[in-house]
């Protein structure tokens, strides 16, 4: 027989409450006016601008029981808003998050959850300001993230967008986009306990928002910029809209994860770096030497294309023939939801 609600859930409300914010410690934010306890939590804010984001995160859209343990969604939940302030070159800042917990949840995933939650505020540099906890028919987390921009002289906010790409400008993208959506592949083809694929599971269920790109494209004078979370060439695509541009993609330049190419080889590998998603990598577009600026040796820049004034709109993908490439999948849409192409088998294992 199953365990009955009152094993699962030995605490009332308020003790449940206070057993988390005892479990978070010091990513429990320590310097906020009003804490938890009260309809709202308050907190200063130093001049300048305020950035805020919110996401869900839902069982069986965004993870399931069987690619990652509740840890790994409790960082991700962290990671993938403070990803778009990242894009935003904002200063993380304060997070706010509510939980809907389904009727299989147990204490120990709640703890594992809160865990992962904050794991990854002490990385990423960003606090727990308060939340929500129910019950509901199905899990799901939502994070809300605030962070801090400055203001020019004109009380505008410096930041980076969407909709500032110019004709002329390089487009480059940090990281190595696809090693997520590389690492899902290899969990659904069963081949996750292969070595090689560690630093691929690594990516998909621990990403990491990369706030230290964000400041320093901003810094060097970047204005353009979004994460990579639906898929390089969709999110590309929000850029050539909102800019009216066009935007040219060389396939050879692409940065492919070498684990990626080990395991699944260079087609897939590819299709997964131009649609997988969930890497929330940065594409920056920029003059070269200012993109150039932002490269590091910690986490490299690459180089990977052109915005243009033809096509606005529209993203090219060319290969080394000159034609264009057109991948199985281009990116996620949240609302109509895909599969990832499939691994291949591991060398030597007939497919089942």
């Amino acid at each position: 027989m199953g365990a009955s609600q009152n094993d699962r859930w030995p605490l009332g409300e308020f003790d449940l409450i206070d057993r988390i914010l005892a479990r978070l410690g010091d990513a429990m934010a320590r310097d906020i006016l009003v804490p938890p306890g009260d309809d709202a939590a308050v907190w200063a804010t130093t001049a300048g601008g305020a950035a805020g984001t919110i996401d869900v995160l839902a069982e069986g859209n965004h993870w399931r029981p069987d690619t990652m343990s509740m840890a790994d969604v409790g960082w991700r939940a962290v990671a993938v808003n403070v990803s778009d302030l990242a894009a935003m070159g904002a200063e993380p800042q304060q997070l706010l998050v509510a939980s809907v917990l389904g009727p299989d949840v147990t204490l120990d995933d709640l703890d594992g959850f809160v865990d992962g939650l904050a794991e990854a505020c002490r990385a990423h540099g960003i606090r727990v300001a308060g939340g929500d906890i129910v019950r509901g028919n199905a899990t799901s987390f939502t994070v809300a993230a605030y962070g801090r921009v400055d203001l020019d002289a004109g009380g505008e906010a410096v930041t980076m967008l969407r909709s500032t790409a110019r004709p002329g400008d390089r487009v480059a993208v940090s990281g190595a986009p696809g090693a997520s959506s590389a690492g899902l592949a290899l969990i659904e083809a069963g081949r996750a306990g292969e070595p090689a694929a560690a630093p691929l599971l690594t990516a998909h269920r621990r990403p990491v928002g990369r706030v230290t790109v964000g400041r320093a494209a901003l810094a060097a004078g970047v204005r353009c910029a979004i994460d990579v979370s639906d898929g390089l060439l969709q999110d590309l695509g929000h850029i050539a809209w909102r800019s009216e541009v066009g935007i040219e993609v060389a396939a050879a330049a692409l940065p492919l994860h070498p684990a990626a190419v080990t395991l699944l080889g260079q087609p897939a590998a590819l299709d997964l770096a131009l649609g997988g998603g969930e890497d929330f990598e940065l594409v920056l577009t920029g003059e070269r030497e200012t993109l150039r600026r932002v490269d590091g040796p910690e986490l490299p820049v690459t180089l990977i294309g052109h915005v243009v004034e033809a096509h606005p709109g529209d993203v090219v993908v060319w290969s080394d023939d000159g034609e264009a490439y057109e991948p199985p999948s281009r990116g996620w849409d949240q609302l109509r939801p895909q599969r990832l192409p499939e691994a291949p088998p591991e060398p030597g294992r007939a497919p089942a």
